[in-house]
């Protein structure tokens, strides 16, 4: 299967898992680079800003979804 280029906010597309023309469904999950930010902030002592990683759009990857079948599309990283 080829990789389907896909953006931060959801994409038109033909499902290759069960062939349905969707809307995908977005949802930001921390990765290491989340993690990687919040104990960066511990670190230097800002310990009471640790979650605001967590709550960033640019420090989450966004993982593409079919809204018919459940199926994972594809992801898109900052």
């Amino acid at each position: 299967m080829s990789q389907i280029p896909l953006g931060p906010v959801s994409q038109r597309i033909s499902c290759p898992h069960c062939r349905a023309e969707v809307s995908t469904r977005v949802e930001g999950e921390s990765n290491t680079k989340t993690h990687l930010f919040a104990l960066l902030l511990c670190l230097l002592g800002c310990w009471p800003c640790a979650p605001c990683p967590y709550c960033m759009d640019s420090c989450l990857v966004k993982k593409h979804y079919c809204p018919s079948c459940n199926n994972f599309i594809g992801q898109h990283e900052n």
